[in-house]
């Protein structure tokens, strides 16, 4: 049996009995979603005739006798119920029992392993939001105390992303975002986009690409995902949440199903996550959600009632491929109507979160630090200091000296013989 592969889909076409015909009648073996799970090899197995219309489907375990008899008969039955019989019931049963039963060699068989070629120029990552959302289909996790504000950043980062705005962060370009909400009804979320698009300064109906699903779970939106992905070519899925996704959050298998899920999109994701109750340092769930993600990050907060602001600071707590840089203290501002503005906070504004505080100059200088040289546009995306900034500090300040590359853009390196007279 010689199959065909569209995408991940398994095909299988044979020609039926019948009245001699310039275009014979077809019947047609599909297979999607093939897995290997704990009890077996499952898929979702289809057939139709001439492409077209269906005759019978099942979701099972495709190493089972049982149910390939049952579809190969319900294929049958279908088929030859006009009284033409097309396809006898031996032959349906003994191509049912190929089709099914050498899916996963099928699928397998271009596993091996081959030589990767990695020739090229030294690249850094690609950021959608530096210095914490990578690009190339990365996953980021934001945890952090129930009611702190997570869902207010997530949306911050979606709008930011989608619109191109530079006020919070210091994002490349306009990029497609989709904002999957398990969490919240739809007059809540418009409420809130609303309010953020005002605290970002831009359009105040400019349109979130959104998928509102208040208490699905991740495996029930999972095809809505998927198409939108393909319909808009999406950029960036931003989950909230994690802990919404319907399934175990404590069981390892349960995680790696939720994590799987999101990976197998095949594009950048950020998922909104919680801490336990009664500790507000660590992850709530399973180890393999941290092992999973690429980043994570931990949400810390303080309030100022008096003036309805919210200090919030975003630091990397995991990373697989960047450096941990610090990144700024954000104030959000609120009113009645929602978060009202947002901006990097004065110093010691928050002073329980001082000791994340960071000068742009102090992550300029680590950047260097750890990276030996860059140009300021590299370091702007790596630091999430705007350009501009990064500019001046370079130009300003003695620590730095520039490297003769040859080329017309300058780069910098720390200078080893300066000595800070304070």
């Amino acid at each position: 049996m010689e199959y065909t592969r569209n995408g991940e889909r398994l095909e299988y076409k044979v020609e039926l009995d019948g009245e001699p015909s310039d275009t014979p009648d077809t019947l047609d073996f599909r297979a999607d979603n093939v897995r290997m799970d704990k009890t077996g090899v499952h898929a979702a197995i289809s057939v139709r005739i001439n492409d077209a219309v269906l005759l019978g489907s099942d979701v099972f375990n495709v190493e089972r006798l049982d149910p390939r008899q049952r579809l190969a008969n319900r294929v049958v039955k279908q088929l030859n119920g006009n009284g033409t019989p097309l396809l006898d019931a031996n032959k349906m049963h003994h191509l049912m029992d190929e089709f099914c039963l050498n899916l996963w060699e099928e699928l397998s068989q271009d596993s091996v392993a081959e030589l990767l070629d990695i020739s090229g120029e030294f690249t850094t990552p690609d950021f959608l939001v530096p210095p914490f959302v990578l690009g190339n289909g990365a996953g980021t996790i934001l945890y952090g105390e129930p009611g702190r504000g997570k869902s207010w950043l997530a949306m911050l980062i979606a709008q930011s992303l989608a619109s191109g705005s530079q006020k919070v962060w210091n994002v490349a370009q306009e990029r497609r975002c989709l904002f999957v909400n398990l969490e919240r009804d739809e007059e809540g979320i418009k409420r809130r986009f609303r309010a953020v698009n005002r605290a970002l300064g831009i359009d105040p109906n400019f349109k979130p690409l959104m998928i509102n699903r208040k208490g699905w779970t991740l495996e029930r939106v999972r095809t809505s995902i998927e198409r939108s992905i393909k319909e808009f070519e999406i950029d960036l899925i931003v989950l909230d949440s994690i802990s919404r996704a319907g399934m175990g959050l404590t069981n390892d298998e349960d995680a790696n199903k939720i994590m799987d899920t999101m990976n197998g999109f095949g594009v950048s994701w950020l998922g909104i996550a919680h801490t336990p109750k009664g500790n507000t340092d660590t992850l709530f769930g399973s180890q393999m959600f941290y092992a999973s993600a690429d980043v994570v990050c931990v949400l810390k907060t303080q309030e100022k009632l008096d003036e309805n602001k919210l200090g919030v600071s975003i630091q990397i707590d995991k990373a697989n491929d960047i450096p941990k840089t610090h990144m700024p203290l954000h104030a959000l501002k609120f009113d009645e109507y929602g978060v009202l503005d947002v901006d990097v906070a004065m110093q010691m504004e928050f002073p329980e979160l001082s000791e994340f505080a960071m000068t742009n100059a102090e992550k300029i200088r680590e950047y260097l630090e750890i990276n030996g040289e860059a140009d300021a546009a590299t370091i702007a995306q790596g630091t999430g200091v705007h350009r501009t900034t990064v500019s001046g500090i370079l130009a300003n300040s003695m620590e730095y000296m520039t490297v003769d590359t040859g080329g017309k853009t300058k780069v910098f390196k720390l200078d080893v013989t300066y000595n800070d007279p304070f």
